[in-house]
């Protein structure tokens, strides 16, 4: 029997951004225990991180995760940055698709999803509120508000449960927030290795964290100089299509078309514009909202047949290689690093982007394997880690293409090396929603190759006089064991006294130049930052210490 069209339709339903993520949650990233809660430290450090930069704060970030049970925990994470005014605590926190990073701009995050993500998780897999603690400025004040809230899945709002103000002096914000389902892992995908990471790609952070065991590492910071803030950029005309053109005329108030294309895009000119209007007949100085569709397809086979400026980067703020370098020499402790940051390049003819590499050879470098060490490939992007989904990622791609045997690395899985790649760009081109591996786009993957190698052959350079120290020891240590019984048998032939041979020895043994090689080679002694701590053995104590650290 066949039904009503009417009866079909009944069901028809909406979906708010929260219930649609409630139903995918692993388009968040929310897939498997390890992931999902190093996903969380993700989205929440990345959020403090922006916070502190974009007020001028060197960040200072304390994480607690306490266990409550099988795969069940308390995740504590405060900062010392500028915090939220309370009007926008519950969008934050508790709406989807809001934020402050809808801007073409050099940026950790673009979503709108990260904190809300969490919150959505922990509601899901627990069912209780989230705390949330803010200090902020209110004109010459700093207020303090605490906040119990639940996500309001349907309406994708926060409802605010309890609300209460505290005195504080100092600005910042905090959270409080319970998770089932999830696992902490020491592991290369886990939230310790997350942390780790993160502070090489931002030397200019400090990280306290806690573990469920009890132990507290410090990350220190290596550097006071905190990064200059990213610029917003114009599009450029080689990477727009017809539909960005016809949103551009909907939602602008030129009155002139070529007013609209000068100004919303980059390196386009007077010059320009007339070009395009010889060539397709359109007149430019018609209004914006009477452009067609057909109209907009010709404008944009226009500028692919022009040769525009390359895209402005002044917008991208690299990590520097000096700062690389110290983030690196803080936290791995190598006998050689070193670090390269490239000049900005463009894919897809019209995104700019900026590829970073660094080198560490020994020390703590690499992925510890039983005994041994094997390497390490440290991925990031917008000086965010990628953990996950390395095997797809364009990074990877392009260092396994390098044939590593000429820079003196016989495997690059089984050599005491990492390696550090960071891609800066305004639209990073991820793979997924879950922004965990990098697309291989050629221009990129040529990029990292290119980088990678000039680097490596200054490894290859150090490993090579390396060798020649060893082996000219090698070579004094022979002489040594000889000179002496050489000059005493001369000397009984001759029947003289046997002299002084100190001297000779040092000449013989070339003994001074050995000296100068090891001088060299040797890296100045790095004191290692990262500190355990045994568990408090009162446990009022370490209750105090959390709401401290919170509050």
């Amino acid at each position: 029997m066949e039904r009503d069209t009417s009866e079909l339709f009944e069901e028809f339903k909406e979906l708010t951004a929260s219930e649609f993520f409630r139903r995918n949650k692993q388009m968040l990233g929310f897939s498997g225990k390890i992931r999902s809660l190093t996903i969380v430290f993700h989205e929440l450090i990345t959020n403090s991180l922006d916070a502190c930069e974009e007020a001028g704060i060197l960040p200072d970030i304390t994480i607690e995760l306490k266990r409550l049970g099988k795969d069940h925990y308390l995740l504590k994470h405060a900062d010392n940055g500028p915090g939220i005014p309370e009007d926008y605590i519950t969008k934050v926190y508790c709406q989807m698709f809001a934020g402050s990073k809808f801007r073409n701009i050099q940026s950790r995050g673009q979503q709108g999803l990260g904190c809300s993500g969490c919150v959505l998780l922990s509601q899901m897999t627990t069912g209780q509120p989230v705390t949330i603690r803010s200090r902020y400025k209110d004109g010459d004040q700093i207020k303090g508000v605490e906040m119990k809230v639940k996500l309001d899945v349907k309406k994708n709002t926060g409802i605010i449960l309890d609300r209460k103000e505290f005195e504080t002096e100092r600005t910042g914000s905090g959270i409080e927030i319970e998770f089932k389902d999830v696992s902490y892992s020491m592991s290369e995908q886990g939230a310790y290795e997350y942390i780790r990471r993160t502070v090489i790609g931002n030397p200019h952070a400090r990280i306290v964290f806690k573990d469920p065991t009890g132990r507290k590492y410090t990350f220190e910071r290596a550097t006071d100089k905190i990064p200059p803030l990213p610029q917003e950029v114009l599009p450029h005309p080689k990477g727009v299509t017809a539909d960005d053109i016809i949103y551009l005329c909907k939602s602008t108030n030129k009155k002139r078309f070529k007013n609209l294309l000068m100004d919303s895009l980059s390196r386009v000119s007077l010059k320009k514009i007339k070009e395009i209007e010889e060539a397709t007949g359109i007149d430019m100085n018609k209004r914006p909202k009477s452009i067609t569709w057909k109209e907009a397809e010709m404008v944009v086979e226009q500028f692919d047949k022009i040769k525009f400026m390359a895209p402005p980067t002044n917008g991208l703020k690299p990590i520097g290689s000096d700062q690389i370098e110290k983030g690196i020499n803080e936290i791995l402790l190598p006998e050689f690093s070193t670090a390269l940051t490239r000049k900005p390049q463009a894919y897809r003819g019209g995104v700019s982007f900026i590829v970073e590499v660094g080198l560490a050879y020994g020390g703590k470098s690499g992925r510890k394997v039983g005994n041994s060490r094997k390497a390490e490939i440290m991925r990031f992007a917008n000086r965010v880690p990628l953990t996950f989904d390395q095997g797809s990622c364009a990074i990877t791609e392009a260092l396994k293409s390098i044939d590593w045997r000429r820079y003196g690395i016989g495997e690059l899985d089984n050599a005491p090396i990492s390696v550090f790649v960071n891609i800066i760009s305004t639209n990073v081109p991820y793979l997924s929603t879950g922004k965990q591996s990098v697309a291989p786009e050629e221009e990129i993957v040529r990029e990292i190759r290119q980088a990678t190698m000039k680097i490596a052959r200054k490894l290859e350079k150090y490993l090579r006089a390396k060798k020649a120290a060893k082996n000219e020891e090698m070579r004094a240590k022979i002489f040594e064991d000889m000179v002496p019984v050489v000059i005493k048998q001369c000397a009984l032939l001759a029947e003289k006294e046997i002299p002084d041979y100190e001297k000779v020895m040092d000449e013989v043994t070339h003994k001074a130049k050995i000296m100068d090689m090891k001088n060299r080679l040797q890296q100045p002694e790095i004191e290692a930052k990262e500190v355990i701590v045994e568990e408090p053995k009162m446990r009022v104590k370490e209750e105090i210490l959390e709401d401290e650290q919170l509050q």
